[in-house]
């Protein structure tokens, strides 16, 4: 066999190291920006950062190119909040997929994540609003499922403790016979069990006690929906025009660079100039981070103007790649500039990324609906139930067809799950004893 030997020229998007830091100061918090931009201004003298009145900062402060900060204001002495599921899931994207068609599938599989570590919709749905087949998106799937911790993005109980199982090294032919025939386990039917794995009933008690040492929901060690203890990003308020929506430049830093004299001396010079030239692009980045921001912002309160006025029922269906495509930005910008941030609305102070909603296939006559808005229908029609003769799941579901919304008893059982309200069965129970 002959060896040859070819030259070929390939185009390749890379990401420079200042590229790689603007999207991580997109991402910080004002807390964390602060902390960074004083970091920064240890090391540069030419970088002179005030940090605002009753805003934390982490390091002890010398007096060089930086306003000494005040006291530590109460969000200061919070212990910080645990990372989120969806941000855990979101750096783990970063490592795995440089190819921007990938990510966008991934990321398309992150909003479709539920609290659980399972995945809340079809792997068809989501690779129909992702706009490729079904087999890539799988493929992409496949990669994920990968992701710690092990079992991630199940579409099962039993993928789920499959996947620990195969991370541990210990997924056998008879577990994974067991695990496609968990039914029977629920009936206790242990002898069938046995004659299906080809094995013993003490190997199939051994066996379920390893099972049992698996988590069914992986998800549920990362913190969601839990809303953290710190000042809004952004503001929302009625004006005369309709809402209008504002930074809350109190816990922002403000950036100046100093213009450092000439020394004389040809390398000090040099470095002094790197110093500049870093200071600048450090305040235009911090610059782009708030319009990206805003302009993020308002798109959203554009786009969700009735939730503001009316509630959660009014949410309707719309996806990260939506806001990127209006904003002309690619849909991880979205994601990490809505990342942990916080809005100040009339109703409260609430997560930006709760504007966002995953769209329902339904065939009712406002279809396709909103997954949120169709949870908070399901929280009313319960409210408003008798407490001594609760609604069954079946009840709620034609409850909700005289509502507008069509609804499978699955998906209502699920739903029901996920609001926390138990069954009617333990409901009824609970009004009996009140």
């Amino acid at each position: 066999m002959d060896m040859m030997q070819f030259q070929r020229q390939t185009t390749q998007l890379a990401m420079t190291q200042r590229m790689q830091e603007s999207l991580r100061i997109l991402q910080m918090s004002n807390a964390d920006l602060t902390d960074y931009l004083v970091s920064q201004a240890l090391e540069n003298p030419c970088l002179e950062v005030h940090v605002p009145e009753g805003a934390s900062v982490a390091p002890a402060l010398p007096s060089r190119g930086i306003q000494a900060a005040v006291d530590r204001d109460a969000f200061a002495t919070v212990e910080g909040q645990p990372v989120s599921l969806i941000a855990h899931v979101e750096e783990q994207i970063d490592l795995a997929f440089f190819d921007p068609g990938d990510r966008r599938i991934a990321l398309a599989f992150a909003e479709a994540l539920e609290p659980s570590g399972w995945l809340g919709a079809p792997v068809a749905e989501i690779a129909m609003e992702a706009g490729v087949d079904e087999a890539e998106a799988m493929a992409i799937l496949e990669r994920m499922q990968a992701f710690e911790p092990a079992g991630l993005f199940a579409r099962s109980l039993a993928e789920c403790l499959s996947l620990q199982l195969e991370d541990l090294g210990l997924l056998t032919w008879e577990l994974r016979t067991m695990l496609d025939n968990l039914h029977l386990v629920a009936e206790g039917k242990i002898a069938e069990l046995a004659r299906r794995c080809d094995c013993e009933p003490e190997h199939v008690r051994e066996n379920l006690a390893l099972i049992r040492t698996l988590k069914p929901k992986p998800g549920e060690t990362f913190a969601h929906d839990r809303t953290p203890i710190q000042p809004p990003d952004l503001r929302v308020l009625r004006g005369e025009d309709g809402w209008e929506v504002e930074l809350t430049r109190a816990q922002l830093p403000r950036i100046r660079v100093n213009e450092a004299a000439a020394t004389g001396d040809t390398s000090a010079d040099a470095w002094l100039l790197r110093a500049q030239s870093q200071a600048r692009w450090l305040m235009r980045a911090v610059e782009r981070r708030q319009a990206t921001l805003l302009r993020t912002a308002v798109c959203l309160v554009r786009q969700q103007a009735a939730f503001l006025e009316q509630g959660p029922r009014a949410l309707k269906p719309l996806s990260m790649d939506e806001v990127a495509l209006e904003l002309e930005l690619h849909p991880s910008t979205i994601s990490r500039a809505t990342a942990t941030r916080l809005i100040e609305t009339p109703r409260g102070l609430i997560p930006l990324r709760s504007f966002f909603s995953r769209s329902v296939t339904s065939d009712g006559p406002t279809a396709p609906q909103s997954q949120d808005a169709l949870m908070a229908l399901v929280g009313e029609i319960v409210a408003r139930e008798d407490r001594m003769r609760p609604f069954s799941d079946d009840a709620i579901v034609k409850q909700a067809k005289l509502a507008g919304a069509v609804l499978a008893r699955r998906t209502v059982t699920k739903y029901r799950e996920a609001l926390g309200i138990p069954s009617s069965y333990d409901r009824k129970r609970a009004g009996a004893a009140a």
